[in-house]
């Protein structure tokens, strides 16, 4: 996405907003009954540094410091994992995961695939005993390589590079040229610096990333035995080989509606052996390929003798930069400790328990599908299945009602958005397939294997289920178990606009983000909300184009989602300016926090419509479960990165933000202007 320098005058409001929004408390509240634009001025109480002074916050002020206060100060500061209901969340599941392994009395090839790689991790003495001789190993076969055709031989050989790093990668995509069908999606190489930019015109940022990968590399090549002149060599012939790469056509942004054969995509590589990696991994009736045909199309041009050693280079760098953290303890340590930015003031090293790291790097592979299925066969359960079932039934009832009252469409606009609520996909817990791993064969530590060994038979897996599933005709909301993006142990709920589909998954129907056994106002309150959030995205300004089959057609006319972009533009200049502590960087005007905003607000505002419904429904808990839902405790450096990076809010801006749209909300405590927690009705965000 092109970066577009702001107009003077955009500048200088960004900085009266600023300005603004610095203001006192008093100031604040004065401005808030002045009929100016709306400006938020809580102060930042998720941090330890700043947690103390919200003991005597009052509700109507600031709801989420106040309601969250006592659990907040419980809390010790370590963030092993995220101190966040997140957080508790995820260390639930991975101690789940550990409690199914450690039952002797569940057996399945898939818990005995996880219980190998397990050993090969987990045992930390077995794995220091073999240091970084399974990389040498692999570095050796590396150097054979004399010729193209030895290039080719080794990028479709798995027992020799385990990562199957290749000049272009593949996977699978939807496509809107597709109905019942993904493509094969042509991807980009791994680049060791991850930014094609910073090979072209570098950085400071583009430097510091240099820098940080070739003491990585440099350490590994030492411990090898590399001498100081070759490790030069590989540091300085991967890096020229991979400007090669990067001044090639990158497009970054897939065309979802291109689709090439076979036969035209073959003769688009050339003399790159394309081919050959589709017959590796049997991908041979496929003819629906989509991605990087342009990259592609001029690969050749490099795939010449002539850089076979700068190719090598490459291939050891890769090698070296994916293994470091599957070595011994020393490159763990050696990874965690280079990998810190110096240049950030706030940036601190952050250990987590050994499993997380565990479980995290298998859920990076097609490992973790046999992850998921021995999760869901040990704790599935059916009646929580049917009550988010039925949740989800409850809260397309009310979009209903609010698509059926909304004052800027057209019948026929209805017509279309009813009929996209009507189809959407609802992948609840359960994937489409199962795992099936009988033709995997992990070498164990008692066998003399390595973690590194086991890559190899993973990747070619991972490779051969892409050929599986764009050659078979698939449902449009079908759920891949062999997808790490999907992985339902994730701790997280999406909705998916290509499918026109919900993802909840059951790593968030755990304590405290979901217990079957809660009051219903809590469940409301929290996990519904999120629900109801998730379905509001079917019909945000960046999906409300597409249709029931999440095809782009515009079913609603821009001229009818003006209110929308309204609405966005309301946002931003309410966001812009807020700075949560000193030297961290405020919301610009032009943040990108619009969407996830209102899909928080309409979610709690479905929810609130169920609520009604309910006899003596208790709004004071319902209130207080959505800012539990959102706690949370962060360290400076991760609030800087997420205000600059992420486009959702900060949670406690989440929490108090979505809370003061409601007047049910205003009503339950009381809340009147000139409180922190009130906003003038004329200011509020809700569409739907």
């Amino acid at each position: 996405m092109l970066k577009l320098k702001k107009p003077a005058a955009a500048v200088l409001a960004a900085a009266l907003m600023l300005s603004f929004c610095s203001c006192s408390e008093e100031q604040g509240k004065e401005q808030q009954q002045s009929g100016d634009t709306y400006h938020f001025h809580w102060k930042d109480y998720t941090l330890f540094e700043t947690l103390g002074d919200s003991a005597k916050v009052e509700l109507k002020d600031d709801f989420a410091a106040a309601v969250n206060y006592e659990w907040a100060s419980k809390q010790k500061e370590d963030f092993t994992y995220s101190i966040s209901s997140f957080g508790e969340a995820n260390k639930t599941v991975v101690h789940n995961k550990r409690a199914m392994l450690e039952d002797k009395s569940f057996q399945n090839k898939n818990i005995e695939l996880v219980r190998a790689m397990d050993g090969l991790y987990n045992d930390t003495k077995y794995k220091d005993s073999l240091g970084v001789e399974p990389l040498k190993t692999y570095l050796g076969y590396i150097d054979g390589i004399k010729t193209l055709d030895d290039v080719t031989a080794y990028m479709t050989d798995n027992s020799k590079n385990p990562f199957a790093v290749a000049l272009v990668n593949i996977g699978y995509f939807e496509n809107e040229a597709l109905d019942c069908e993904v493509a094969l999606d042509i991807k980009l190489p791994y680049l060791t610096l991850e930014n094609k930019e910073y090979y072209i015109s570098i950085s400071n940022e583009g430097l510091k990333k240099k820098d940080t990968r070739e003491k990585q590399i440099r350490y590994l090549l030492e411990r090898c035995g590399y001498s100081e002149k070759e490790i030069e060599k590989v540091i300085s012939g991967s890096f020229r080989f991979e400007s090669k790469l990067a001044s090639l056509d990158y497009s970054y942004i897939s065309d979802l509606k291109t689709v090439k054969t076979r036969a035209e995509v073959l003769e688009m590589a050339g003399k790159y052996p394309f081919k050959e990696m589709l017959d590796h991994y049997k991908i041979t009736t496929c003819d629906n390929f989509m991605g990087e045909f342009a990259f592609l199309d001029k690969l050749e041009n490099i795939y010449k003798q002539n850089n076979v050693e700068d190719m090598k280079a490459y291939f050891k760098s890769a090698l070296a930069l994916k293994s470091i953290l599957i070595l011994d303890t020393d490159a763990f340590n050696f990874y965690q400790d280079s990998n810190l930015d110096r240049t950030n003031k706030f940036a601190q090293r952050i250990d987590r328990e050994q499993d997380f790291y565990f479980f995290y790097l298998l859920g990076q592979t097609s490992l973790t599908a046999a992850v998921d299925q021995a999760y869901i066969d040990y704790y599935y359960d059916e009646a929580t299945h049917k009550e988010i079932k039925d949740f989800i039934r409850q809260i397309k009832e009310k979009y209903l009602i609010l698509i059926d009252s909304n004052k800027h469409l057209s019948d026929a606009s209805k017509k279309a958005v009813r009929e996209k609520l009507n189809k959407l996909g609802e992948n609840v817990m359960l994937p489409s397939n199962k795992a099936d791993f009988t033709d995997v064969k992990l070498k164990t530590k008692e066998e003399g294997g390595s973690f590194l060994d086991a890559m190899g038979e993973i990747k070619r897996k991972e490779y051969e289920h892409v050929g599986e599933m764009v050659q078979t005709h698939l449902g449009r909301s079908f759920w891949d178990i062999y997808n790490p993006d999907l992985s339902t142990t994730t701790v997280g709920a999406s909705y998916f606009r290509m499918q026109n589909t919900i993802y909840i998954k059951m790593g968030i129907l755990v304590d405290p983000m979901y217990n079957n056994s809660a009051p219903i106002e809590k469940k409301l309150g929290s996990f519904v909300a999120v629900l109801g959030h998730e379905i509001s995205h079917a019909f945000d300004v960046n999906n409300i184009s597409m249709d029931a089959d999440g095809k782009k057609t515009d079913i609603v006319t821009k001229e009818e989602m003006s209110f929308v972009q309204d609405m966005k533009e309301r946002i931003q200049s309410q966001f812009a300016g807020y700075e949560p502590f000193e030297g961290c960087g405020g919301y610009s005007s032009a943040c990108d926090v619009a969407g996830e905003v209102i899909a928080d607000a309409e979610g709690v505002k479905a929810a609130l419509m169920i609520g009604k419904d309910i006899e003596g429904f208790d709004y004071d808990l319902f209130f207080r479960s959505y800012a539990a839902f959102w706690r949370t405790i962060e360290t400076k450096a991760r609030q800087k990165d997420d205000v600059a990076n992420d486009e959702h809010p900060l949670d406690y801006l989440r929490i108090n933000y979505t809370m003061l749209q409601f007047d049910e909300f205003i009503e339950t405590y009381g809340i009147k202007p000139g409180d922190g927690m009130y906003m003038d009705p004329s200011q509020r965000i809700l569409i739907w």
